[in-house]
C-alpha cells in the first residue's frame, strides 16, 4: 500500500518535523509500506484554514488507490473534531487507513468501536490541551492588563524595548514623541481640521511604519487615542497603563472638544448674514 508520511509541528520547542519523519520511517519499513510522499507541515492545527492539511486529504482523495497516513501522535495530525469528520469519510469509504504511531493505533474501514473511541478520546486529550494552553494566555492578559502593561505594539509615538526574561517594556519614541504632542496642541487650537491638520504634520515630520504618510484617517484615530494621556482601551474595558503619558488628560479632553465642534460647524449659519445662510442651505439641499 501507498503511504503518506505527514510530520507537523506549529512551535519550535516542540519535537522537530526531521525527528518525527525518523521515526515514522522505519515504522514505515517494518509494516511493508511503499513510501509515496513525505508532508513536513508547519502550521498551527487550530488556527486558520490548514491549507497543507486540506493538501493532503485533495491527494488521498484524488488517488485510484487506498492510501496509509502515517503520522507521529493523534495531536500531530489534529486537536480538534473538525478534521475527523473529513479523514473519517476517507476511511469508512475504505480509501484511507490511518497509522498513530506512537499510540499503536491503525484506523481503516473495518475498525471496531473500541478503536474508534480510542480516535475520539486521544482527539479529545489533543483539543483539551489547547483550550488550557488558551485558558493560560487568557490569564496572562488579564494580569497584564490589570498591572497596566500593554500586550501589543507600541502607537505611534512610543517604542517596545526588550528587558529582562523577554518581556517588553514602552517607552517615548524620541523621534516622534514631541510631534506626537504638538499634533495635539495644534488640533486642540481649533485652526485646523483633520485634513489641514495631517498636511501640516507630515511637514512638520510625522509619519507612520517604514516613513509612510499618514492617511487623515489614521490621524483622526490617534486624536481619539486614550493611550496618550495614560489611559488604555481593551477588551471594551478602560484600564490605566503604566507608561509615561506623551499629553495631558486636559489637552486630550480639548481637543474631543474641538473634533465635536467640527462635526456641527456646517450646521452653523446663525452666526453669518442672511443672504449667505440661504446660499448655504441651497448648497445642502443640492
Amino acid at each position: 500500500m501507498k503511504a503518506i508520511i505527514l510530520a507537523r509541528v506549529s512551535d519550535k520547542k516542540q519535537d522537530s518535523n526531521e525527528a518525527q519523519v525518523n521515526r515514522i520511517s522505519n515504522y514505515v519499513k517494518y509494516k511493508d509500506l511503499t513510501v509515496w510522499k513525505t508532508y513536513e507541515i508547519e502550521e498551527s492545527s487550530t488556527k486558520g484554514d490548514r491549507e497543507k492539511f486540506k493538501e493532503v486529504v485533495k491527494e488521498i482523495e484524488k488517488s485510484k488507490e487506498p492510501i496509509a497516513l502515517i503520522v507521529d501522535t493523534v495531536d500531530r495530525l489534529q486537536r480538534s473534531f473538525k478534521e475527523s469528520v473529513l479523514l473519517d469519510d476517507l476511511r469508512k469509504s475504505g480509501k484511507l487507513t490511518i497509522h498513530f504511531y506512537r499510540e499503536n493505533l491503525v484506523l481503516h474501514k473495518e475498525s471496531n468501536s473500541a478503536d474508534l473511541l480510542r480516535w475520539d478520546m486521544a482527539v479529545m486529550f489533543a483539543r483539551s490541551y489547547v483550550l488550557q494552553l488558551s485558558d493560560n494566555v487568557k490569564r496572562k492578559l488579564d494580569e497584564k492588563r490589570k498591572n497596566g502593561e500593554w500586550a501589543g505594539k507600541a502607537p505611534l509615538g512610543y517604542v517596545n524595548i526588550g528587558i529582562e526574561k523577554n518581556n517588553k517594556d514602552i517607552i517615548p519614541d524620541e523621534k516622534t514623541a514631541h510631534l506626537i504632542k504638538k499634533m495635539f496642541e495644534m488640533y486642540a487650537s481649533g485652526n485646523y481640521s483633520i485634513v489641514t491638520l495631517q498636511k501640516q504634520i507630515t511637514k512638520n515630520g510625522l509619519r507612520g511604519a517604514c516613513g509612510r504618510e499618514l492617511a487623515p484617517s489614521m490621524v483622526d484615530f490617534m486624536l481619539r487615542n486614550t493611550f496618550y494621556y495614560g489611559e488604555m482601551k481593551s477588551v471594551g474595558k478602560i484600564y490605566q497603563h503604566k507608561y509615561q503619558p506623551l499629553i495631558s488628560q486636559a489637552l486630550f479632553a480639548r481637543c474631543e472638544a474641538v473634533r465635536l465642534g467640527w462635526s456641527k460647524k456646517q450646521f452653523q449659519y446663525a452666526a453669518k448674514p442672511f443672504i449667505f445662510r440661504e446660499i448655504g442651505r441651497a448648497s445642502c439641499r443640492e
